[in-house]
C-alpha cells in the first residue's frame, strides 16, 4: 500500500446502508491504511480496485470474548471500490483476493467478519464457499456481525 493508494482509499464513501463501511480521510484512518496489513488491487492502468486487509486489521472490537484465538486461522476483510460495488464483480474480486492471500501467507483457512446487514456481500461470500460460523456485536456500534469461515484444502 502506497501513500497515494492509501489517501485514495479513504477518500471512499459507500451510499445508503454501505455508507458505515465509508472512510472519512482523517490521519488515522490514513494510518491504518498504511500499517502493513493492507494491499491494494490495481487493474492494468493502476486505477484501484480495492483492498483486502490480513490479520488484526480484518478483525472487529467485539463484546464477545475469544472470537479470533484460532490462529490457524487467517483473518481477511475486502474493500472493493465503491464505483465497482453491486456490479457482479465481487466475487473475482473475493477469488483473487483469496488466492493473493494463499500465495502470501500459504494460508488454507480464512476467517472474515461482515455486517449481518450486508446481504450482497453475504451472498457473495456463500458463493465462494465461506460458510457462516456464528453472530458477534461490535463492541462500540453494538451492530451485529455475522463470522464466516473458508478452506482451500
Amino acid at each position: 500500500m502506497t501513500k497515494e493508494f492509501a489517501f485514495e482509499i479513504s477518500q471512499w464513501t459507500y451510499p445508503d446502508i454501505y455508507s458505515f463501511y465509508s472512510f472519512d480521510g482523517s490521519s488515522e484512518t490514513l494510518k491504518e491504511l498504511m500499517n502493513g496489513e493492507y494491499y491494494v488491487a490495481t487493474d492494468n492502468d493502476n486505477k484501484v480496485l480495492g483492498y483486502i486487509c490480513i490479520g488484526k486489521s480484518a478483525q472487529i472490537p467485539t463484546l464477545e470474548k475469544d472470537i479470533y484465538v484460532d490462529e490457524t486461522v487467517l483473518d481477511i476483510g475486502l474493500g472493493l471500490n465503491p464505483a465497482l460495488c453491486g456490479n457482479g464483480f465481487g466475487s473475482k474480486f473475493l477469488a483473487d483476493g483469496i488466492s493473493f492471500a494463499k500465495q502470501k501467507f500459504n494460508a488454507s483457512y480464512y476467517r472474515l467478519t461482515v455486517a449481518s446487514f450486508n446481504q450482497r456481500a453475504i451472498k457473495v461470500y456463500d458463493r465462494i464457499g465461506f460458510k457462516y460460523r456464528m453472530s458477534v456485536h461490535h463492541a462500540v456500534s453494538n451492530v451485529i456481525f455475522h463470522i464466516m469461515l473458508y478452506t482451500t484444502q
